[in-house]
């Protein structure tokens, strides 16, 4: 019996918004509405970028994988719909066709240290590396593998008709299935936002803090390119979203964050951490490089 105990996690896939593009024109297309460059991207690799409006807020954030034929985007929280829409908008006059695939019981989410053994052990030979996408069999059911790049952990989302065999077996292989507040504590280590939570469509790519992860400022141009290079240009924003520790648990979320009687940001994911509280934050530039100790109101705030 494989030892994965602790090493390996599992739960329901978090990835509630699954799009797919495709079509003779699918990557010329995405590549005018996302923040990242998908043409250059191999097949079999996917890139984290953004979905910007032509105001150069954040509609979608996620991952874009890149098959021969179609791109599938994998992204968090409540942005199916208004994605899906705004694509299928701008698809109507394109040669391609936008597909949601939504979440269900064929997929799974696993993450921790024993990925890469558990990869190897339950397909054989299937060689996936971080950022990477394969398609694979389980018990002569066909499954898709990604492993994401960009989190805190090595983790892999597994989707396809084989995967309600594979989590039947999961419980014997000894890997622990997990709740929201793992996965949640995982992705606040990552400093990786869930839609409609800690970003919203009314956020600028940005104040995301997620440059280097996710915008391309060399590709050309895409819908809500002028905002994101002005903001380049000018070499900050307002406000950007960071990791904090607090000195102590809040009654609800989203919590503001008062000093002097004016909210300078707030608390809007919060975890338990080997007994700290660590959660994400939207600040202002004022009070949000790292290192920063806010006295607000309630308690105090470390940037971290």
């Amino acid at each position: 019996m494989s030892d994965h105990s602790v090493k390996l996690s599992w739960i329901r896939s978090p990835w509630t918004c699954w799009i797919t593009i495709s079509g003779p024109s699918h990557l010329r297309f995405i590549q005018g509405l996302c923040s990242n460059d998908v043409v250059s991207l191999a097949v079999g690799r996917g890139v984290e970028a953004y979905v910007p409006t032509v105001q150069g807020k954040v509609l979608g954030h996620g991952f874009f994988w890149k098959s021969d034929d179609r791109l599938e985007f994998a992204g968090l929280g409540d942005q199916a719909d208004a994605l899906l829409s705004h694509l299928q908008k701008y698809a109507m006059i394109e040669d391609v066709e936008v597909t949601e695939q939504s979440e269900s019981d064929d997929t799974l989410f696993l993450w921790g240290d024993a990925v890469e053994a558990f990869i190897r052990e339950t397909f054989g030979d299937t060689d996936v590396a971080s950022g990477e996408h394969v398609e694979a069999s389980y018990e002569g059911e066909p499954v898709h593998l990604f492993r994401f790049s960009n989190l805190s952990v090595d983790a892999v989302a597994i989707r396809g008709p084989g995967v309600s065999s594979l989590v039947a077996k999961l419980p014997e292989r000894e890997v622990t299935e997990a709740n929201s507040e793992a996965w949640d504590a995982v992705r606040v280590a990552g400093r990786f936002p869930l839609h409609g939570v800690d970003i919203t469509a009314e956020h600028l790519a940005q104040e995301v803090n997620r440059d280097d992860q996710a915008i391309s400022f060399t590709k050309g141009c895409y819908l809500g390119q002028e905002t994101v290079a002005r903001i380049d240009a000018m070499g900050h924003v307002n406000k950007k979203l960071v990791t904090v520790k607090v000195d102590r648990p809040v009654e609800s979320l989203p919590q503001p964050i008062e000093v002097d009687g004016k909210q300078i940001g707030q608390i809007t994911s919060l975890v338990e951490v080997d007994g700290q509280q660590v959660g994400l934050a939207m600040i202002r530039r004022s009070h949000n490089a790292a290192g920063t100790s806010i006295a607000s109101a309630w308690g105090t705030v470390d940037v971290l």
